[in-house]
């Protein structure tokens, strides 16, 4: 499966959206065979919607997924999907989710990063990022460096309190296949394996041609001696 894509479905983000629509996303995520797929949109513009606004966003999105299962479980056909209802949830500078509890509970994980205010101590960045990986509701913690190659280089981090922290609240880090990010980074993949981290593979798709760039993320993994036991959606 691939957990992390973005789809063409409005949830009115302050971010970039997908060029894909849900059915495209699961036509072809069914011809590469996959068992499931998690649906990981921005969240809403945190500026933009008060927290009732965001969670009927949410809601509504996930009426859409809840109707599309169901129509999988009633099919006869061999290639069924299970879809996951998730978004990619920023990291706000203190550590705090922009989607209150209500949103949260309407998913079924929530993936987080960070996508601005980039520059801080390590001290400070780390406990930002474990305060978000705190909540009960977020299971993977995406492109965890921030890096974009040829563009930025990634935050300042407490890798080993981070990898501490996972394995010990079984939380996943990805491994995030976009030739733009390739990241986590192989050498850190390495350590974090060696710590007992369980990782993720995912494309962060934002076209259906996109999920082709899972080959990317698996060439980053083997390069940090990940094997199939060590990546949770290779099991």
């Amino acid at each position: 499966g691939d957990l992390h894509m973005h789809s063409d479905f409005d949830i009115e983000t302050s971010h970039d959206i997908g060029a894909s629509s849900i059915e495209e996303l699961v036509k072809t995520a069914q011809n590469l065979n996959y068992e499931y797929i998690a649906l990981t949109e921005h969240n809403p513009g945190a500026s933009t919607h008060n927290h009732k606004q965001i969670s009927d966003l949410i809601r509504k999105k996930k009426d859409k997924i809840d109707k599309l299962n169901y129509s999988f479980e009633k099919s006869r056909e061999k290639r069924t999907l299970k879809v996951f209802n998730s978004l990619e949830i920023d990291i706000k500078i203190d550590g705090t989710l922009p989607v209150n509890d209500e949103g949260l509970n309407l998913l079924d994980f929530a993936l987080v990063s960070i996508h601005a205010s980039f520059k801080g101590n390590k001290k400070a960045m780390t406990e930002r990022v474990l305060t978000a990986l705190a909540h009960p509701k977020v299971k993977i913690f995406a492109h965890p460096t921030a890096r974009k190659l040829n563009n930025r280089g990634g935050v300042d981090l407490d890798w080993p309190k981070i990898f501490e922290f996972c394995v010990k609240n079984n939380k996943w880090l990805e491994i995030n296949s976009s030739p733009a990010r390739l990241d986590l980074p192989d050498i850190l993949v390495k350590e974090a394996i060696e710590a007992g981290v369980k990782l993720t593979i995912s494309t962060d798709a934002h076209h259906k041609d996109h999920l082709g760039n899972m080959k990317s993320g698996v060439y980053v993994a083997r390069r940090g001696w990940a094997t199939k036991a060590s990546i949770a959606n290779a099991r």
